[in-house]
């Protein structure tokens, strides 16, 4: 990419809050329980893109189904993990900083009969182990961390948090739905995070213009 794009930020919203949340998945617990486990609540982005994104993820040649340690930052109902697992993943963990995302997710993945490994974690917190992981996933979280008020500091720390953990090598794959390729390629630069590739989208077509509602990027972290 030849250039920096300048970051345009949205406004900062309820979104952006643990309390939201907290009341989301409060909701969610409850429609999951009263249909017996068809209703997993809300899968971002749409069923279309989790499943692009994550059949993308399985084609991988970087990464073993078996081995390869892999999270998922603000892993929500878990639905991204629910697929990696029905793709053939095993070693797969989700993080979040609601304990009643946490509480659903495990629900759900008890439900299907699968093992992966969910704990509460506020990642701006900067815990985690030092090159812990093979993969990192994020699939609206940082579109999310975008909407607090206190934004620049929470980004700053989200990426500080992301370095941390992934391995020398690691992949780092984000979707987002706020922010462009290329906004995505000047904040995480390439001194650190190698450009692999993205994932393609349906493109759709509006007052002539074309676009994808969604943007999902996969990086190769060198430490």
């Amino acid at each position: 990419m030849s250039g920096q794009e300048e970051i345009v930020e949205v406004q900062s919203s309820v979104l952006g809050t643990k309390e939201h949340w907290d009341d989301c998945y409060d909701r969610e617990i409850e429609c999951f329980d009263e249909s017996g486990g068809d209703d997993v609540g809300e899968i971002w982005f749409g069923k279309s893109c989790l499943k692009a994104m994550t059949k993308e993820i399985s084609q991988l040649s970087e990464l073993n189904k078996e081995t390869s340690k892999i999270i998922d930052l603000g892993c929500g109902n878990g639905m991204t993990l629910i697929e990696l697992y029905k793709l053939g993943f095993r070693n797969l963990y989700g993080s979040d900083y609601s304990q009643k995302a946490i509480d659903l997710a495990e629900k759900i993945a008890q439900h299907h009969e699968y093992s992966i490994n969910y704990f509460v974690d506020d990642i701006t917190q900067l815990n985690g182990e030092q090159g812990e992981y093979d993969a990192v996933l994020d699939k609206g979280t940082f579109d999310a961390i975008a909407l607090s008020e206190n934004r620049d500091e929470m980004k700053a720390l989200y990426k500080k948090y992301v370095e941390k953990v992934l391995k020398d090598q690691g992949l780092f794959i984000i979707t987002s739905c706020n922010y462009t390729q290329n906004e995505l390629t000047t904040y995480f630069p390439s001194s650190n995070f190698q450009y692999i590739k993205n994932v393609q989208y349906p493109v759709f077509k509006f007052g002539g213009s074309k676009g994808t509602s969604q943007t999902t990027i996969i990086f190769k972290y060198i430490r």
